[in-house]
């Protein structure tokens, strides 16, 4: 039983690899005391760390990641002003990997999985009557937890995929509920 399940991780597939990659973001807020109008807007951010892939069964992986991320947002208040920020955080995605088709130099996968978010820092500004306030604060929790879905080719040693992530929990210290939603696109290398 014991070279048995020597032989399983023997069998099994390990890759380690790099990737950077860029963000659109925009936090949905939920102003619930009385403000009339939100209006959340999409900023860009940024992506950078490592991935690595152990196989599992036939064409289904797991796919941990460990990678810095800024995500960056904006929100428009009917009779406030507005507020810019910047969330950045170390984001560990654990993700399904799954081959679709595999033509030997081009493999097409999809993945999925949830993501923990670990805040390093955030930055706001904000703005009334054309008046900026700049801070770094602690608007955000320092632990928040996301979920992402995409799909990606690899040609040879490159990657690139594109995923989709939402927030599962409202972010904010503050009294408005705000919850993330970023479209991801990365570009990765496999280095074994």
């Amino acid at each position: 039983m014991f070279g048995m399940a020597f032989g399983l991780i023997q069998a099994q597939s390990f890759q380690l690899g790099i990737k950077t990659g860029f963000n659109s973001t925009s936090f949905d807020t939920d102003a619930g005391y009385g403000l009339d109008k939100v209006k959340d807007e999409f900023k860009s951010g940024y992506l950078i760390g490592g991935w690595t892939r152990i196989g599992l069964l036939g064409n289904l992986s797991v796919q941990p990641e460990l990678y810095y991320s800024k995500k960056s947002g904006a929100t428009d208040f009917e009779t406030r002003g507005s507020e810019s920020f910047s969330y950045y955080s170390w984001d560990i995605p654990l993700l399904a990997h799954l081959e679709v088709i595999d033509l030997k130099l081009l493999k097409i996968y999809g993945v999925g999985g949830p993501v923990a978010s670990f805040r390093a820092k955030d930055e706001s500004t904000l703005s009334i009557a054309s008046v900026d306030f700049d801070y770094d604060g602690e608007d955000f929790k320092s632990t928040n937890w996301n979920f992402q879905l995409g799909a990606g080719v690899q040609l040879m040693r490159f990657t690139l995929d594109a995923r989709y992530e939402w927030g599962l929990n409202d972010m904010s210290h503050t009294d408005m509920d705000r919850k993330s939603k970023s479209l991801i696109f990365a570009l990765g290398y496999r280095l074994f």
